[in-house]
């Protein structure tokens, strides 16, 4: 009779390693997620005055994600201030470039410029809407 672990149980074990990590990097980060009520006309028609918006916090920003935002000092009409805004481009500097979907009366970076790191904390990346009641 063998001592130890059959070859069998070391690939079993070698499976399950992997479906775990499959699961922790990749399942696991887009489920933690965040509603916010979004104000203002900014991103109309996509959203719309007082719409719920469901954020991922797992979930990296690409261009042309709706992405949530706390802008700090660079806004300065609006500093602290929870935006939501749609990212355009993203720069080698891993600066963003965000603008609101109604141009005409969007603050968005036309006015106060790209947005780094330094200058926002992101909330993450709109997954759902949840349309106000009529």
């Amino acid at each position: 009779m063998q001592e130890g672990f059959s070859r069998g149980f070391y690939i079993t074990m070698l499976v399950v390693s992997i479906v775990f990590v499959y699961i922790v990097f990749t399942v696991l980060p887009d489920t933690t997620k965040t509603v916010f009520v979004g104000e203002g006309s900014s991103m109309e028609p996509t959203l719309l005055d007082g719409d719920e918006v469901v954020v991922s916090t797992g979930k990296l920003p690409r261009e042309g994600d709706i992405i949530v935002f706390k802008c700090k000092d660079k806004c300065v009409e609006f500093p602290g201030e929870i935006m939501t805004k749609r990212l355009d481009t993203i720069n080698e500097n891993g600066c963003y470039w965000v603008l609101g979907d109604n141009s005409d009366v969007s603050y968005d970076s036309r006015t106060f410029g790209e947005l780094c790191p330094k200058d926002l904390e992101l909330y993450g990346v709109v997954v759902d809407v949840k349309r106000k009641d009529k």
